[in-house]
């Protein structure tokens, strides 16, 4: 009889890529060196962002290592991720989140491909149109869940 090995013990879980994304901003604060507490709320994407945010919990990405968690409430997060393309009814609930947070806090927003091509449906808003305050990254070429990755570890100032 032939053993075969369970699947994690011949190759590593957690991939050893380089998480890049091509945008250059400043990183946050000085005091987010350590660790970062994010606030996801989704405005109106097509539900493949919050699969992917569910994903970043797994094994695969594992953003623990570099010392990011999912806070409960806004009030306790450093980073708002705004996911998806807002509806108008969803443009107040935003803006009610964004005066939760506390100082000093970042914005980043992220489209999918699918946001993208419902620009022309009614009822979405650009989220420039917006200006909100600490919006410091607009993703718009989002394709899986290491572009977050990168942007956050850019706003931590771990860029590698």
């Amino acid at each position: 009889m032939k053993w075969w090995p369970f699947y994690g013990l011949t190759r590593r879980l957690t991939e050893r890529t380089r998480y890049a994304k091509d945008m250059t901003f400043p990183s946050a604060s000085r005091i987010f060196r350590k660790s970062l507490h994010i606030y996801p709320i989704d405005v109106g994407n097509a539900n493949d962002l919050n699969f992917d945010m569910r994903a970043l919990q797994a094994p695969q990405y594992n953003i623990h290592r570099f010392g990011i968690f999912f806070a409960d409430v806004p009030r306790h997060a450093d980073v708002l991720l705004v996911l998806g393309r807002p509806t108008e009814k969803m443009v107040p609930v935003l803006l009610e989140t964004v005066n939760q947070m506390p100082g000093p806090y970042s914005i980043v927003s992220i489209e999918s491909e699918r946001d993208r091509r419902d620009i022309e449906s009614p009822g979405g808003v650009d989220i420039d149109n917006l200006q909100l305050p600490n919006l410091v990254a607009h993703i718009t070429d989002y394709h899986e869940p290491r572009d977050i990755i990168a942007v956050l570890l850019n706003l931590m100032g771990k860029v590698n």
